[in-house]
């Protein structure tokens, strides 16, 4: 844990340096107390009431879409028509993992680059709407260098972004964008990997602190009740008392 905050805190230091919003009004820091970059991951699975609920918010969040489920396209589209942004949430090995192993779009390090260009095709055919994409999972996919080579010039070939979910300390996803001109930033919070109301609001509370004293704080979180009952409550709170929710989109550089 030490270990991967003092990567983190590193990462946040370099990024910091390229965040450079663009010259306009909405996303200008001084006039805000704070800009806040929040993204959604893991739509597709359903079209259920909570995925509904999360869609008739105001679009201040980008969503991430699964790839490969049987909601992905629609989603893709539905969430499009309301104004979110979306990205693909793309499966990448993780350490430990087990139940995407069988996934038809999981990148892991055995594949060749013609078979991730291929994956990623794939993807963003079935995701039309997605601007740019973030991994899903991928502990160890991400420190794969010759991997995120791969993919970066997939996504560069398609003028799309990168965020790098940085599940992983060792994640070479950030500063391999960096080096093939994908534009890229990694994200600084997780704000549920704890399913509870209080530790939701302690997560959420840190990005706003990071929000003071970066450019832009990242924040994502998931497809859950507990943090869709919070971020009701709070993003509304949080843009009365002067905060700024940019897209990722703005963010990215």
């Amino acid at each position: 844990m030490k270990k991967e905050f003092i990567i983190l805190f590193f990462l946040i230091i370099v990024s910091t340096s390229f965040y450079l919003l663009p010259n306009k009004e909405n996303y200008n820091k001084e006039n805000y107390k704070g800009v806040i970059c929040l993204i959604i991951d893991d739509f597709g699975y359903s079209n259920n009431e909570l995925s509904k609920e999360f869609l008739s918010m105001h679009p201040d969040f980008s969503i991430a879409i699964i790839p490969g489920l049987k909601y992905s396209n629609y989603i893709s589209l539905f969430s499009d028509s309301l104004g979110f942004e979306n990205i693909v949430h793309m499966p990448m090995e993780a350490k430990n993992q087990d139940s995407y192993r069988n996934n038809s779009y999981l990148l892991n390090s055995n594949l060749n680059e013609i078979e991730v260009e291929s994956m990623i095709n794939r993807a963003f055919l079935e995701i039309p709407t997605a601007i740019g994409m973030n991994n899903h999972q991928g502990s160890k996919a991400t420190e794969d260098l010759q991997l995120m080579k791969y993919i970066a010039r997939s996504l560069k070939k398609r003028d799309k972004f990168f965020l790098d979910s940085f599940t992983n300390p060792e994640s070479r996803g950030f500063i391999t964008m960096r080096r093939y001109g994908v534009k890229t930033e990694l994200r600084q919070v997780f704000l549920d990997h704890v399913e509870s109301k209080e530790h939701i609001q302690t997560q959420l509370d840190s990005l706003v602190s990071l929000s003071h004293i970066m450019d832009v704080a990242i924040g994502i979180g998931h497809v859950k009740q507990v943090t869709l009952d919070l971020l009701k409550k709070e993003i509304p709170k949080l843009k009365a008392l002067g905060y700024k929710f940019a897209p990722l989109s703005a963010v990215v550089r």
